[in-house]
């Protein structure tokens, strides 16, 4: 839970919002903000108010379609990335990211969105903690992790997660 709330104050800060309270409702285990008389409860509400109101709409998405699947790639961060519990878990997620992540650069159209985002605050631990073999048989997740990790104001205090950038593992394929 302290994770949830280390990650909204480093959105907050991604988005210049002001003085951010943030607590985990201790009923529900969602994580509310309070942020300039403003109250909102949970993960992708959050999410999204602090977006729009900073003016970063198209993070949201510019159209409907692009909006429901930033919706849905947020709704995966909420309902599988952060209810991984163990090796299993977390190798199932990379696989299906690896996959997905093949034929693209970010998760969502074109550019980056708040599902890039979401997810790359998810992953950090969990990618961090991954040897450059591990990293390599994941190779399109890699792609995306380092990519975004160098946005502008995406890694704020969070470690850099190195990745090599030669193949040090011949015979492997990557999933």
């Amino acid at each position: 839970m302290a994770e949830q709330r280390n990650e909204i104050r480093s959105l907050a800060c991604f988005f210049n919002a002001g003085n951010v309270k943030v607590n985990i409702n201790s009923e529900t285990k969602l994580p509310c903000m309070q942020c300039n008389g403003t109250s909102v409860s949970g993960l992708m509400s959050i999410c999204t108010y602090l977006a729009t109101t900073a003016g970063k709409a198209e993070l949201v998405g510019k159209d409907a379609k692009s909006r429901a699947l930033v919706g849905q790639w947020l709704e995966y961060r909420v309902t599988e990335v952060d209810r991984c519990h163990g090796e299993k878990d977390d190798i199932n997620v990379f696989k299906e990211l690896n996959s997905y992540l093949s034929t693209r650069t970010y998760f969502v159209g074109q550019q980056f969105s708040l599902a890039d985002l979401l997810l790359y605050y998810g992953l950090h631990t969990k990618v961090n903690g991954l040897t450059y073999e591990e990293k390599e048989k994941y190779l399109h997740l890699s792609r995306w992790f380092d990519h975004v990790q160098r946005l502008q104001n995406t890694r704020q205090h969070l470690t850099e997660v190195t990745f090599s950038l030669n193949r040090l593992y011949a015979g492997y394929i990557p999933h």
